[in-house]
């Protein structure tokens, strides 16, 4: 009974004691922080997989794209959610030095069609491993997650596509800095611009001026951009046709240039294409449009691409409302317009948003979206493929009537006439037909706006 009494009396070595005994839970502790910051990294890891396979699994070129094109009515998208879970697997068998090769993971895809919109949902549960925490008799630390994308729009649209290309003297500048720099220095003049320059006559044939500078483009191989836009929506339209359309009368095209030469006065469009469901024809059409001659060099004072008459004419050209486009009897109705940007017309009397030049009116100015503005409260939509007005420093027009007053303006004032998030900028060494698909399925297919919703 003594000695009892001397061993629970006796202090010593009670540090030791209870260090021993406060060891195990504060390892554990510090397990447990370790365990569930390792659990939380996975997490983040594949939340950010659960994103790219939502999205992969219904954006543009994905094997769902036409599953949902071809959709007549509301329901579960299958071929979606295998390339969904697909995507989801390939990239977490891909992530490298990290755990996700380790997890224990369940994955499922959901994706839906209702009401127009395509929603793709990616669902995870996953057990990660611990190391510390089994001391406490925990192996794995469960973790789950969602990640929800959606693309707003129709599912199969029926589509007026009116396409009107600007051909007017400026679109001759040579399609690439090369092709610009070579064509200055086979000029006399130092020019950049191919000038067509010439007259039709009474039988409709054209006497070409030996002094047009279009002559030398040809003659040496110079590509122009207008032979560009020409080519590329020439190829646009016959895309369209053999891997676009779900069915015949899905999409009717009509195309319009500014004119095949210029008048003097006034400002015109060109139907080169009436509204079709030809797209061979339409295509071929198309691939023909050439830059917009005049009788000589500041023929109608160099003032020959007027916006506000060519929105205007189309708009005339399309009549009515643009539609659902729930059905071919209700089309929704999209202008295309392909430009570089800067209106040069004669508007004597009239306000000039940007410089004058001369005495007989002669305003160049970025495109005024008053014009835009009616056809979009009309319901049609614009869809505007801006081609970079490329600054020639050295040239008089350029320094002093448009890089001092509105360079800075081209490319914002094209941005508010486009309909929302259907503006396009191309430069002069950008692939032409891939921006022109591109805009194309922004502004017509379902996965317009394709964006992660949660």
């Amino acid at each position: 009974m003594l000695s009892l009494k001397k061993l629970f009396s006796d202090r010593s070595g009670n540090f030791g004691m209870m260090t021993g005994l406060l060891l195990v839970p504060l390892v554990g502790a510090t397990g447990l922080v370790m365990d569930f910051s390792q659990a939380l990294s996975v997490r983040t890891e594949l939340l950010g997989v659960a994103d790219a396979a939502a999205l992969g699994a219904i954006s543009e070129g994905s094997p769902s794209y036409k599953a949902v094109q071809a959709m007549t009515s509301d329901g579960e998208i299958e071929i979606a959610e295998k390339d969904g879970k697909k995507i989801f697997l390939s990239q977490r068998a891909g992530a490298g030095a990290s755990n996700l090769a380790e997890v224990n993971l369940d994955v499922s895809m959901k994706v839906m069609r209702k009401n127009g919109a395509v929603t793709s949902t990616a669902t995870f549960s996953a057990e990660v491993p611990t190391t510390f925490m089994r001391i406490l008799g925990w192996d794995f630390v469960p973790i789950s997650g969602t990640a929800t994308a959606m693309a707003g729009g129709e599912a199969k649209s029926y589509t007026d596509f009116y396409m009107l290309l600007d051909n007017t003297p400026s679109m001759g500048i040579a399609a690439t800095r090369k092709d610009i720099a070579k064509l200055k220095s086979l000029t006399s003049n130092k020019c950049a611009f191919a000038c067509h320059l010439g007259y039709y006559d009474n039988s409709g044939k054209f006497n070409e001026d030996p002094n047009s500078t279009y002559i030398v483009a040809r003659a040496n191989g110079i590509t122009l951009r207008t032979d560009v836009v020409a080519k590329a929506a020439e190829a646009l339209i016959e895309k369209i046709r053999t891997e676009m359309s779900v069915s015949a009368n899905q999409y009717r095209i009509a195309a319009y240039s500014f004119g095949k030469y210029a008048l003097e006065p006034g400002y015109r469009i060109d139907k080169i294409s009436g509204l079709t469901l030809d797209m061979t024809s339409a295509s071929k059409a198309t691939g023909n449009v050439a830059l917009m001659t005049t009788d000589h060099d500041w023929f109608n004072d160099n003032a020959l691409t007027s916006f506000d008459t060519s929105l205007s004419e189309i708009g005339k050209e399309i009549g009515g409302n643009g539609g659902t486009g729930s059905s071919a009897a209700d089309p929704a109705k999209i202008v295309y317009f392909v430009t570089d940007g800067v209106a040069d017309s004669l508007k004597l009397g009239k306000s000039c948003g940007g410089s004058w030049e001369g005495n007989k009116g002669r305003c160049l100015e970025p495109i005024d979206t008053k014009s835009c503005k009616a056809l979009k409260d009309k319901n049609i939509k614009l869809a505007i493929l801006y081609t970079t007005y490329i600054p020639l420093d050295g040239d008089g027009t350029w320094d002093s009537l448009i890089k001092k007053v509105f360079a800075d303006r081209i490319a914002s004032s094209l941005k508010e006439c486009a309909s929302d998030d259907l503006f396009f900028e191309v430069g002069p060494d950008d692939d032409m037909q891939a921006a022109m698909v591109k805009l194309f399925v922004r502004s017509t297919s379902g996965t317009a706006g394709l964006r992660l919703t949660r």
